[in-house]
C-alpha cells in the first residue's frame, strides 16, 4: 500500500493546483535542489566540489549558467543579447521527431533501472535527448499564436521559461557517467520546480486574453491549450520519472505507485478540499465515501489526486454557495449542508469514481462551457483584487489562494484523465445538483499506445 504523508510547511499557493502530491508524500528532492548554486555570476562550466547535502545519492554541482532573480538564464547567445529573429535553435529542435512511450514501457524500463544501475544512464540520455524536442515544439506553438496573445505578459513569461529550459538542456553535455547524471538530475529538479507555477501563469494569461473586448470572443485557444498542457504532462512525467527512480521509494517504480490505494488518495484530496473551502467560506459540507474503497491498482497518484481535488473543491463550493443563497443566512455549520458523496466502483479494466453534490447544478446553456479553458462561473476582472476576490476574479481563502476563477481546473483535469486512457464526464441537473464521473484506466491493462 502506498501511504500519503502531509508536509505542513508547503503553504505557498501561487496557484492552488501547484500543491504537488509528491511533496506531500515526503519527497524533498525539488525543495533541496531549489537552493541557488554558489557559483559566481559569470558562466562557469567547471563543476564545484560535490557535496552530500540535500537528497541522498544526488550531489550538487554548479550548472552551465547561473541563476538570476528571474530564473535560469538562457544560453550564452541569449544571455549576451545575441538571440534574435535569426536564431533557429527552436526550429531546429522542433523539426525532430519525438519518441513515443507508454506507461507499460515506463514501468518495465524502471524495473530494469532499479535492478541494474547501468540502465540509469540510458534513461538519462533518453530524457536529455527528448525534452528539448518537446519543449521546442511547444515554443513553436506559442510563436504561431495571435499577436494579442503572445504580447500578454503572462504568456510571454511562459515562453521565456520554456526557452530558458531549452537552452540549458541543449548546453549540457551528453550524459555518459554517473557524475554527468547527477548534474543532469539536479538541472531537471530545478526546472521542474521552476515550471511548477506556470500552469497558473498560463491560465491567467488566457483568462486576460479571453475577456478582452472584441478580440476575446474571436479567440479559440482550446486546441492550442490541449497540445500545450498535454505536452506539459508528458514532460513532467518523463522528468519526474528519472528523478524519482533514483529515490527508490518502496512501492513505487519512479512516479508510478504499483499498488495505489484509491481510498488514501480520495481521503487526501478530501482533506485538502475541506481545508480550502473552510478557509474560503468559514464552513464546508461533509464528505461521505462509499463503494469499493479497498480498490488498489498501478497508477500515478499525483494525477488522480489533482483530478479529485479539483472536483471535490468545485462540489463543496457549489453546495455552500447554493444553500447560502437559498436561505439568505451566511452562517452555516457543516451539518447544515447536504454532503458530497464519493462512490468508488472497481471494474475489470478501469476504476470509476463518482462525485455527487446537491449544489444546484449548472444551467443547461452553460454546461458545455465548463470544459473550455478560461471559462469560469465566477465573473470579475482578473486584473483587480479585494478581500473577497483574488487576482483571478474568484473567491479566495484566508491565505489568498483562489478557489475558483481561472477556468483551467476542469478541462485540465479531464486532459490528465484522457492522457492515460481515462476520461471525466459530468451529468448536471439545473436547480438540483451534479454528478461527475472520473474514469481511470488501470496502467497494466492499457493495450493501446497511450503516449507520454
Amino acid at each position: 500500500m502506498c501511504h500519503l504523508h502531509h508536509q505542513q510547511q508547503h503553504h505557498h499557493h501561487q496557484f492552488h493546483q501547484c500543491r504537488h502530491y509528491h511533496q506531500r508524500q515526503g519527497s524533498r528532492l525539488l525543495a533541496a535542489a531549489a537552493a541557488p548554486p554558489t557559483a559566481a555570476a559569470a558562466p562557469a562550466p567547471a563543476a564545484t566540489a560535490p557535496t552530500t547535502a540535500g537528497v541522498s545519492g544526488i550531489r550538487h554541482f554548479s550548472l552551465p549558467y547561473p541563476r538570476g532573480p528571474g530564473g535560469w538564464s538562457q544560453n550564452k547567445a541569449a544571455a549576451s543579447g545575441k538571440a534574435s529573429f535569426y536564431d533557429v535553435t527552436v526550429e531546429r529542435y522542433a523539426a525532430l521527431p519525438m519518441t513515443a512511450m507508454t506507461m507499460q514501457h515506463m514501468m518495465q524500463f524502471g524495473e530494469h533501472v532499479l535492478k541494474d544501475p547501468s540502465y540509469l544512464l540510458r534513461q538519462a540520455r533518453f530524457v536529455h535527448r527528448e525534452l528539448p524536442i518537446r519543449l521546442a515544439k511547444r515554443l513553436m506553438d506559442l510563436q504561431f499564436l495571435p499577436y494579442i496573445v503572445v504580447t500578454n505578459p503572462h504568456i510571454k513569461q511562459v515562453y521565456d521559461s520554456y526557452r530558458r529550459a531549452l537552452d540549458l538542456l541543449v548546453a549540457l553535455p551528453e550524459v555518459r557517467t554517473q557524475e554527468d547524471n547527477e548534474k543532469f538530475t539536479e538541472l531537471l529538479a530545478l526546472l521542474v520546480e521552476e515550471h511548477t507555477p506556470l500552469i497558473g501563469v498560463l491560465a491567467r494569461g488566457v483568462r486576460e486574453c479571453s475577456i478582452r473586448p472584441l478580440v476575446g470572443r474571436e479567440l479559440n485557444l482550446d486546441g492550442f491549450l490541449d497540445n500545450m498542457l498535454r505536452s506539459r504532462i508528458s514532460r513532467r512525467v518523463v522528468a519526474e520519472q528519472h528523478i524519482a527512480l533514483q529515490q527508490k521509494r518502496p512501492g513505487f517504480i519512479g512516479v508510478i505507485c504499483t499498488n495505489m490505494s484509491v481510498r488514501e488518495v480520495v481521503e487526501d484530496a478530501v482533506e485538502e478540499a475541506t481545508d480550502m473551502c473552510t478557509r474560503t467560506f468559514g464552513c464546508c459540507p461533509e464528505f461521505v465515501l462509499t463503494g469499493d474503497l479497498s480498490t488498489t491498482f498501478a497508477y500515478i497518484p499525483s494525477h488522480l489526486h489533482y483530478m479529485l481535488f479539483e472536483i471535490l473543491k468545485n462540489a463543496s463550493r457549489a453546495i455552500v454557495e447554493h444553500h447560502t443563497n437559498q436561505s439568505g443566512d451566511p452562517v452555516f455549520s457543516s451539518a447544515s449542508f447536504p454532503p458530497v458523496v464519493v462512490t468508488v466502483c472497481s471494474g475489470s479494466n478501469e476504476v470509476t469514481i463518482k462525485v455527487s453534490d446537491l449544489g444546484g447544478g449548472i444551467p443547461e446553456k452553460l454546461q458545455a462551457k465548463v470544459w473550455r479553458y478560461g471559462y469560469s462561473s465566477v465573473e470579475g476582472d482578473v486584473t483587480t483584487s479585494s478581500t473577497l476576490r483574488s487576482a483571478a476574479g474568484g473567491p479566495v481563502d484566508s491565505q489568498g489562494t483562489p478557489m475558483a476563477g481561472l477556468g483551467f481546473g476542469l478541462p485540465y483535469s479531464r486532459l490528465l484523465a484522457q492522457y492515460l486512457g481515462g476520461n471525466i464526464e459530468m451529468v448536471s441537473i439545473p436547480g438540483y445538483g451534479s454528478d461527475v464521473y472520473v474514469r481511470v484506466r488501470r496502467v497494466v491493462d492499457q493495450t493501446e499506445a497511450v503516449e507520454i
